[in-house]
């Protein structure tokens, strides 16, 4: 099995690392596990970030900056701001590591003008390989109630009018809380067909933003002579935050699902499900034929991905958080051993190298061969 690490310096606010520990950690990884690329990001620190992609050029590794397009890094004073279809108050929802989960209006071009120029700044001095995409997705339903709505500021609204769905019925169902419409009734490949006409459109209309939006920045960027990795969403959650895996895939490099078991926290599977409620995670395993959120299961989901000819490497959860993360050894060696029967040869450390313990670093070490 081949590696990719990722590294968090920190938030878009601060850094939350010290440059001796960053080196210490990453000489550590490469001695046990010789990775192949380095997504790093993302605090606003540009010695930290000089001195990352030299270490990394020294390695050999690809370096790619990690960039949240949508949430973290823009700024509300020229963007819009992603407007909630009711006014319901819901406690504000923050990581341990600083992460706000604060989205833009996913349809403002001017949010890919703000990607960009943070872009430019945190690798000023720099020479890196790749930008890794992140939040390039709606928030979800685990952290905000009504975000399966998707943005309800007027242009958005004008969006799903202009493909068929009648907003004023939507607004109808969100007033009620109703969200049992949002339980799917088929599932064509990677993306949901629901009954309700209103409802399928609105998704379907989601997934074209999102698309078209990281289409255009991809461009941009493939335009400065750099690779692109995105990070999604697992295969049987992403339809819910309009991620169409199969269009995002065609874009990149390299897309790294969040196949992460072990997480309960945002993009985790566990924390992602009981978000959707137990009546669309029963749908969801009837319809993907067993529990989402198993090994087997999300090997079947990978596989289904890398059959349509995307360049797949899952992102799997290696960290030992409390009360977050209870990735243990065994469950990380069970992970890789299933990912590499199927044929995937590369995997994602996920999400942080420096909360990866020295026992868990040795144990990923020993599973290079497989």
């Amino acid at each position: 099995m081949r590696y990719i690490i990722q590294l968090s310096t920190g938030s878009f606010e601060k850094s939350s690392v010290k440059a001796a520990d960053v080196l210490q950690k990453l000489e550590l990884c490469c001695r046990h596990l010789r990775p192949e690329k380095l997504i790093f990001g993302w605090a606003p620190d540009a010695e930290l970030n000089r001195m990352i992609c030299e270490f990394s050029a020294e390695q050999g590794m690809e370096s790619y900056l990690w960039l949240p397009v949508f949430a973290e890094i823009q700024d509300f004073t020229k963007v819009r701001i992603n407007r909630k279809i009711t006014q319901d108050k819901e406690k504000a929802f923050h990581t341990d590591g600083g992460d706000r989960f604060e989205f833009a209006c996913q349809s403002d071009t001017l949010t890919l003008k703000r990607a960009e120029e943070v872009f430019d700044k945190m690798t000023d001095g720099c020479v890196v390989n790749g930008v890794f995409l992140d939040r390039i997705r709606y928030a979800s339903p685990a952290v905000s109630g009504n975000a399966i709505y998707g943005c309800w500021c007027p242009h958005c609204q004008n969006t799903y009018q202009s493909c068929g769905v009648a907003t004023g019925k939507i607004l109808e169902m969100a007033g009620n809380r109703d969200l049992g419409k949002f339980i799917p009734k088929e599932r064509h490949g990677m993306a949901y067909r629901f009954a309700d006409q209103n409802v399928d459109r609105l998704m379907e209309a989601k997934r074209t933003v999102i698309s078209r939006q990281v289409s255009q920045l991809c461009g941009a960027f493939r335009k400065r002579g750099l690779k692109i990795g995105i990070d999604t969403f697992a295969p049987a959650i992403a339809d819910f935050v309009g991620q169409d895996l199969p269009a995002l895939g065609k874009q990149a490099d390299f897309v790294k699902p969040m196949v992460y078991l072990r997480t309960n926290a945002p993009a985790g599977l566990p924390f992602e499900l009981k978000g959707l409620g137990e009546a669309v995670k029963k749908k969801l395993d009837q319809l993907w034929g067993g529990p989402v959120d198993t090994i087997t299961n999300v090997v079947k989901q990978i596989c289904l991905l890398k059959d349509m000819g995307i360049a797949v490497t899952p992102g799997i959860d290696v960290n030992e958080i409390e009360g977050i993360c209870g990735a243990d050894r065994n469950y990380v060696r069970a992970f890789i051993e299933e990912l590499g029967k199927a044929g995937c040869d590369t995997v994602v450390l996920s999400w942080d190298a420096m909360r990866i313990s020295r026992e868990m670093t040795e144990t990923l070490g020993t599973l290079r061969e497989l």
